[in-house]
């Protein structure tokens, strides 16, 4: 229909200049660093473990319909981040034709429908889950929530069909499960639909159509819950609380207030805003707490008006947030979490737009016309500029600080952004600058939080950044300090084993050097019994190996390591390396060598495509051509 191309010619429209956006924060350790997600024999692992979500296992989830997601699209075009735009965009853009096809059902009105899905397709909330990869789980389990309450209602219209839509929506309810946990929500969403609207408020006819409507959704609901105990997702998600049940109460007391304001002014957008933990009944949660009183009232009264759409749109909201409400998460507050909600709200504002009391002319219009007109230009405006923020990590961490510079999370990306450009920079000049812009974020972040995760990882990047500087004595205290604070924090480990690996390159004494090599050697062991899958740590070992001569314990961490990272253009520089003194050495003993220089050519050259400006592959295959023309 007419309706439904039209939202799907607006999201491509709104969103095509966010199809070369780049990976962004836990894109890293979720999709390219997975090594979980490269090999589509792994997606029947996906449904039993919860560590194949990332390549720290610390950071498990169980989300296996994402996961696959993430294997077909890795299948399809590896790291090209088109492909992974492109379904986010398919997503959220079918999800805005069944919010259009669910407000149909819902109202009986065509033109109020199309404004619902129209408005939500262009919402500046919904361009973090489509800008965000690793937010495609907000797009899936909002595309599935939203089929399964269509469906369901769909049934309840039907005759002889019903029970092939009932059906329909209980595979959607399952789908979401396995996408994110609030799908877990949807059961009580239809009941409340039920209640309202089929059962006609009517406690008897409710509890008589429960065994044939509803019992397989709380099956379903339950079943996973099941699930995510038995594999141990959600016992380890609560045995480490980040925050106490009160003071998570308070502060999502607060959030919700924030949430809403969010949705009725989506201007200044970030991906962190500046939002604090609360502990105490304090002012902002007095106030929030009074307006969430009103709105208590106001739904009460809409209940007993027989308000019912309007009463379940608010609900269906205030449901959909429950379970971030309960579960203390380290962001307090973000964009993504209000997705879902969202879809309510955009129902809600399209039925405020073509009420009655909005349906007087201005000119040749009506009023609600006109507002809804200029709604879907000016979130269509938002959502355009927030796409150029989300191109680059430099871009979207340095609009984060702007925005909301007391959050240490925001400085700490900032410096990474700083870093990173440091790395890929020609410029000696500039180079220099993005390393002291770096450690200025850094120092940052640990000011504001000394003790958090962030300052912990903080110190590590500072010690870091000390390193590339050739300041040796102040990075290893920066990585012990890091250490101090928490002993198995493996990034830390293994740059402290790089102190001890560089003062062993200078070293003039073999036998100290040796000694100095093999304690390095010991801290990247440590990282790895915390970390088997860190790629740094076994690319460093293999290093370590490599000059202590022990070239065949060496190329078993390279292979790992590569394995892991095949893009580290140090790492495969090194490899280059490991072949070419093979060749060498076989030359030596006068062989042909020939082989292993040919390897080692590959290496180095690929080490260029990855980098063009590192120098040491252009020396490396200087050499080797020197020796394969001999």
């Amino acid at each position: 229909m007419k309706e439904v191309v039209a939202i799907l010619m607006v999201c491509v429209a709104v969103y095509a200049n966010s199809f070369d956006n780049t990976f962004h924060y836990d894109d890293e350790h979720s999709i390219q660093k997975n090594i979980h997600i490269r090999d589509l024999g792994n997606i029947p692992r996906f449904f039993f473990d919860p560590s194949a979500f990332s390549v720290d296992h610390d950071k498990a989830m169980y989300r296996p319909v994402l996961m696959i997601t993430y294997a077909l699209n890795y299948a399809l075009g590896e790291y090209e981040v088109f492909g992974y735009h492109l379904v986010n965009l398919g997503l959220h853009a079918l999800s805005a034709c069944l919010l259009f096809y669910l407000a149909r059902l819902a109202t009986g009105r065509g033109d109020l429908a199309f404004s619902a899905g129209l408005l939500f397709a262009l919402h500046p909330i919904c361009s973090e889950p489509v800008n965000y990869i690793s937010s495609r789980s907000e797009g899936l389990v909002g595309f599935f929530y939203l089929a399964g309450l269509t469906l369901f209602i769909r049934a309840t219209h039907a005759d002889g069909s019903a029970g092939r839509w009932r059906y329909m929506s209980w595979a959607a309810l399952t789908a979401g499960l396995l996408s994110k946990s609030i799908a877990i929500t949807l059961p009580a969403v239809i009941l409340i639909w039920d209640f309202l609207f089929i059962s006609d408020r009517q406690l008897g006819r409710l509890r008589a159509r429960f065994m044939r409507w509803h019992l397989a959704y709380w099956l379903l609901a339950f079943l996973y819950l099941g699930t995510i105990v038995h594999n141990r997702y959600l016992t380890k998600s609560l045995a480490k609380p980040v925050r106490g049940l009160g003071a998570q109460i308070l502060t999502q007391i607060e959030a919700l207030v924030y949430y809403v304001k969010l949705l009725v002014w989506p201007l200044g957008l970030n991906v962190e805003h500046q939002f604090f933990a609360q502990e105490q009944l304090v002012l902002p949660v007095g106030v929030a707490l009074f307006f969430l009183v009103g709105l208590g009232a106001a739904l009460l009264w809409s209940y007993r008006r027989r308000w019912d759409l309007p009463l379940f749109l608010n609900l269906w909201f205030l449901l959909a947030l429950l379970p971030v409400i309960i579960m203390p998460l380290n962001v307090l507050v973000n964009e993504r979490r209000i997705y879902l909600p969202c879809a309510a709200f955009c129902i809600g504002l399209a039925l405020a737009l073509h009420s009655s009391y909005l349906q007087r002319k201005v000119g040749r219009w009506a009023l609600g016309r006109v507002l809804t007109l200029l709604l879907v230009i000016g979130y269509g405006a938002i959502t355009v500029e927030r796409n150029t923020v989300w191109q680059s990590d430099f871009q979207l961490w340095s609009d984060a600080v702007a925005k909301a510079p007391k959050m240490p999370r925001n400085h700490l990306y900032l410096g990474n952004s700083h870093k990173d450009a440091a790395f890929a920079s020609s410029d000696k000049e500039r180079e220099l600058q993005h390393w002291e812009l770096a450690r200025k974020s850094y120092r940052q972040t640990i000011e504001l939080d000394r003790t958090s995760d962030l300052a912990l990882r903080a110190l590590n990047n500072l010690g870091a950044v000390s390193f590339v500087l050739r300041d040796i004595d102040t990075a290893e205290k920066a990585y012990r300090r890091a250490i101090e604070l928490n002993p198995n924090y493996a990034d830390a480990l293994v740059n402290l084993g790089t102190t001890y690996h560089q003062k062993a390159r200078i070293e003039t004494d073999p036998a100290k050097s040796r000694l100095l090599f093999a304690e390095a050697a010991e801290y990247y062991r440590r990282a790895l019994k915390l970390l088997p899958n860190h790629a740094d740590a076994w690319a460093n070992m293999g290093l370590a190996l490599f000059e202590m001569g022990e070239l065949d314990k060496a190329i078993k961490a390279y292979k790992r390591s590569y394995y892991l990272n095949p893009n580290n253009f140090h790492l495969v520089n090194n490899l280059g390396n490991y072949y070419a003194t093979l060749g060498q050495q076989q030359i030596g003993r006068g062989e042909s060598g020939e082989a292993n220089l040919l390897k080692a050519r590959q290496y180095f050259q690929q080490a260029l495509r990855l980098n063009s400006q590192y120098s040491p592959p252009q020396r490396g295959l200087q050499i080797v051509e020197q020796f394969l023309q001999k």
